[in-house]
This record gives structure tokens, C-alpha cells and sequence, in this order.
């Protein structure tokens, strides 16, 4: 209990930053887009998971990766709490936003339920790892994962491998989407694979051990 407890509290110390600076309107702004992208074709299911995945990695940027955030980490140290628990809490401050993004853009764009989990599958899923990658880079990791999911992050890897002369660079960019968190994947959850859902769980819980693993080292560091 004490855990979800602390877990909570952070929770509750993150939220204000979501009215209070722009991240709230970074996240109104990428939801109008997306459903402005619908209105030119964009498919519903894309829509939902671009929502989650890409609102997950604008709320980690927003919650870890200023030096505000990284003075906060050092000052929630000094109290009776847990790096996983920092961490967990950090996480459940940016999927919340982000799952909430997903469904009012499924909503308006008219998706099915499948679709919302989807969404918030991937939101998990890449809100951890985006998580882990501002807490050990800063923005600019965000930066990239956020292009990375934006632009390629729907793409099978099968369809990068059969272009011709693929290269190393690409049979790497394959294997990071075979492997990672990258949307095309969770697509198939909306159908309900098991496999699918899985994978975005097994990242979900890798994302906050790796975060939380990051956080304690800002503890030794202090000592």
C-alpha cells in the first residue's frame, strides 16, 4: 500500500503541469491535427495509435526532461519513497493524458473500441521507453523517438527489408521495429492478438524497470 501510495502522490505533483504549461496545449494541438489528418484520410486506427504513441512521448518530454524535472527527481530522493515508485508514478502522469487523447480522437473520428485499446496499449508501451530515453538523454531523445514513431513507426519491417540493397542502416531500422515498440505491431491489437498485447505489456514493464533503474542512479549519485 505505501508503494501505490507514493505512486499516487507523484502522480498528483505532475498533473497542474498539464494546465500550467504548455504541455496541454502541445497535446489539444497534436489531437487537432491527427483529426484534421482523419478529415484527409488518414484511417481511424492510425489516428488512435499516433494519439497514444505520440502524446506518451510529448508527456515524458514534459514531465522528465527539463532541469526543473531532473531537480525534482533529486528532491523526491530525500523522501521516504522508491525509484520504481518515482518512476511509476512519472509513467501513470503521462499515459493518463495520453490515453485520454486517444479516445477523443477516436471518438470524433469515429474508431471502434479495438482501436482505443490500441491506442492505449501503445501509449503504454512508448510512454515507458519514452520515459526511460529523456531520463538517460533528455529531449532530444524524445525528439527523435517522436519523429521515429511519427514517420516510420507505423511501417512493417517487412517492407523496409524487401527494398532493394537494404543496407545495414536499414536492416537495423528493421530490427528496432521488429523488436521495439513501433506501431504497426499494435495494430494488431484492435483485433485482439494476444501476441500483440503481450508486447506492448512486456515493453510497458521493461519501460518503467529501465526508468526506474535511471532513477536510482541519480541516487547513488547524490550519495
Amino acid at each position: 500500500m505505501r508503494f501505490l501510495r507514493c505512486v499516487y502522490a507523484e502522480w498528483l505533483l505532475l498533473l497542474p503541469r498539464f494546465t500550467r504549461t504548455r504541455l496541454g496545449i502541445s497535446l489539444l494541438a497534436l489531437g487537432a491535427t491527427l483529426i484534421w489528418l482523419n478529415s484527409r484520410g488518414l484511417e481511424p486506427l492510425t489516428v488512435a495509435l499516433q494519439a497514444g504513441a505520440l502524446a506518451a512521448i510529448i508527456g515524458a518530454a514534459g514531465l522528465a526532461g527539463s532541469e526543473r524535472d531532473h531537480a525534482a527527481l533529486a528532491t523526491a530522493l530525500t523522501h521516504p519513497t522508491t525509484p520504481l515508485a518515482l518512476a511509476a508514478g512519472r509513467w501513470l502522469a503521462v499515459v493518463v493524458p495520453a490515453s485520454a487523447l486517444t479516445i477523443v480522437c477516436a471518438a470524433v473520428t469515429g474508431s471502434q473500441l479495438g482501436a482505443v485499446f490500441a491506442g492505449v496499449a501503445a501509449a503504454a508501451a512508448v510512454g515507458a521507453c519514452g520515459l526511460t530515453a529523456v531520463l538517460l538523454l533528455g529531449n532530444g531523445a524524445a525528439l527523435a523517438l517522436f519523429l521515429c514513431m511519427a514517420v516510420a513507426g507505423a511501417v512493417a519491417p517487412e517492407r523496409l527489408v524487401d527494398l532493394a540493397r537494404p543496407g545495414v542502416v536499414r536492416l537495423t531500422a528493421a530490427s528496432a521495429l521488429e523488436l521495439g515498440p513501433a506501431l504497426w505491431h499494435y495494430r494488431d491489437i484492435a483485433t485482439g492478438d494476444w501476441g500483440a498485447i503481450l508486447h506492448a505489456a512486456a515493453w510497458t514493464g521493461l519501460g518503467i524497470l529501465l526508468a526506474s533503474a535511471c532513477v536510482a542512479r541519480r541516487r547513488s549519485a547524490l550519495h
